[in-house]
């Protein structure tokens, strides 16, 4: 797809942080079943667009070692990175410093997210479609794990929206980088599709499966199921 429209979707995945924001002033409280199901259909979207796009796209590329050792850094960086980010303990920390902290947290996955996008477009335009869609569903509930303690810490629903506005445009800006590093080095593609599959293996296996585990274990299954069937339906189109 055209580099501007590309650039539209990966603005509007990122919207979707402050959208989740937005949902938590509306209602408070969200089902846990609801979270469930939504966090599951995350996974089971990206977890489709690795296993049947991503990583039979880069084995089918000359050198597709280059692949392999992508998927192994960008897995490993990630976690590298979530270590980092929440390696001092969270006990003592106000409210709000929890809100920030897990806004950078957020903030710094969004970067290689919004890489993810641009890579997948590079392989077809469905595929840079549907990962901007799974990140998509997947930023709503880190909008509210953003947006939870900073309401309860004192801080302005402005505020808080325009911050998570602020989270939401990294990844663009990762869609942008990914675009740039294609141009400039087309053979280091199959590095980067790997690099893209590892850091949405870790989301999945790391972040949104265990949180899912945690709110409902009937429909979380049933949202993973359905973003599989998303994906089968959209790789058969």
């Amino acid at each position: 797809m055209d580099s501007e429209y590309l650039l539209l979707i990966s603005i509007v995945a990122g919207i979707c942080t402050a959208l989740g924001a937005v949902l938590l002033f509306i209602k408070r409280s969200w089902s846990s079943r609801s979270l469930a199901m939504f966090l599951g259909l995350a996974s089971g979207v990206m977890i489709g667009v690795v296993v049947f796009d991503l990583i039979p796209s880069f084995l089918f590329f000359p050198g597709f070692e280059k692949g392999l050792i992508g998927l192994l850094i960008g897995f490993f960086l990630l976690r590298f990175i979530s270590n980092f980010l929440f390696s001092n303990s969270l006990r003592g920390k106000s409210l709000a410093s929890l809100g920030y902290l897990i806004m950078l947290g957020i903030a710094v996955h969004d970067l290689p997210e919004g890489m993810a996008i641009a890579l997948g477009n590079e392989i077809k335009t469905r595929t840079g479609m549907v990962i901007a869609l799974g990140i998509g569903i997947h930023n709503i509930p880190e909008g509210m794990a953003i947006a939870a303690p900073l309401i309860m810490g004192g801080i302005s629903r402005i505020r808080i929206l325009k911050q998570t506005l602020l989270v939401g445009l990294v990844t663009p800006l990762g869609t942008i980088l990914g675009m740039f590093m294609v141009a400039v080095l087309p053979g280091i593609l199959p590095f980067l599709l790997g690099l893209a599959s590892g850091i949405m293996l870790y989301l999945v296996i790391y972040e949104l499966w265990p949180q899912a585990i945690l709110r409902g274990k009937k429909s979380r299954w049933f949202g993973f199921w359905l973003g599989i069937f998303i994906i089968l339906i959209a790789t058969f189109l």
